[in-house]
């Protein structure tokens, strides 16, 4: 059996934050963390080549490629670097009749609940391909408002699988693409909940400049929309000294959105970012969310272990 989080993260900008004194939100990052390995029964076979694969992009960073799964398809999925399991919804698993190989414990903001563990035969996105892989089926209710039509969600076990480039501005992913020239940041593939490891994960080092003891690590994700950073228990409040010129806005879920902030991985730097601050209890590996959208480009080398942030083309 399957033990996994399932985690719905909460991130919008500000301009979009409240409607009618209620908080507004657009959809969140997908964030599945699992507490042990797809069974051992599965092993996974890998494909890939060398090619570009065009993909939809929403509100300027959800990536949606056109997946087939058991050679039937295409279907809409989510890339989702920030979700370490695929998933995929109820209608999908019965049009493909996939075999139920065991169950997911899930724990969303609000509820915990059971889901299926089904197997997947082969999923492949353009020439690249992953067979025999375990995916979650849930109803994905929260990403379906914000994207009508989706069947399913990428994960990190179909991703670590490949190393490949997202290019934000030309819409296009380019799997099995040789790592361009640049800095190589490296991340961690492990993280730790409550004593446990968590697996497929993407965990990076980042600054935020001039606030003292800003670095952190973070979970790079291309489900996010905006930086975030969780509170370290449901009953704590981080209280970093961001600098007195940003700008501070408090919103109706314990929510504080820090303006104009720098964030700096290795030696890239972002400028003019928000930042949300949550006072919500979120069960997390890491202190929170960087999106991968902020760099517009960015290059993932899973066999490598490393990022190059914004490539020269």
């Amino acid at each position: 059996m399957l033990t996994t989080r399932l985690l719905f993260a909460r991130c919008c900008r500000r301009d979009r934050w409240f409607l009618h004194g209620r908080c507004r939100v657009p959809v969140l990052s997908l964030l599945l963390m699992a507490m042990l390995a797809v069974p051992g029964a599965l092993t996974a076979q890998i494909k890939q080549t060398n090619e570009i694969i065009r993909f939809r992009l929403r509100d300027g960073y959800l990536i949606f490629v056109q997946t087939m799964v058991n050679g039937v398809g295409p279907f809409s999925f989510l890339l989702d670097t920030g979700a370490t399991h695929t998933v995929i919804d109820p209608g999908l698993a019965r049009q493909l009749g996939a075999s139920v190989i065991g169950e997911a414990s899930l724990t969303t903001v609000s509820e915990v609940r059971q889901d299926q563990l089904v197997r997947l035969k082969q999923v492949r996105v353009g020439g690249s391909e992953v067979s025999e892989l375990g995916a979650i089926v849930d109803k994905l209710e929260e990403v379906k408002l914000k994207a009508p039509g989706i069947r399913g969600v990428l994960g990190e076990d179909f991703l670590s699988n490949f190393d490949f480039l997202i290019d934000y501005n030309a819409r296009i992913l380019r799997f099995g693409e040789e790592a361009p020239s640049g800095e190589r940041c490296r991340f961690e593939t492990m993280g730790h909940y409550r004593g446990l490891p968590t697996t497929n994960r993407l965990l990076i080092e980042a600054e935020f400049i001039d606030v003292s003891g800003g670095r952190v690590q973070l979970q790079l994700d291309t489900g996010a929309k905006i930086p975030e950073l969780f509170p370290v228990r449901r009953d704590s409040f981080p209280s970093w000294p961001w600098a007195g010129s940003m700008a501070f806005s408090s919103g109706p879920n314990g929510t504080t959105i820090h303006s104009r902030i720098t964030i700096k991985v290795g030696s890239t730097t972002v400028h003019d970012l928000d930042v949300v601050q949550s006072r919500r209890g979120v069960a997390f590996d890491a202190v929170g969310l960087l999106p991968a959208s902020i760099f517009r480009r960015i290059y993932i080398s899973h066999s490598g272990g490393f990022v190059v942030l914004n490539p020269v083309e």
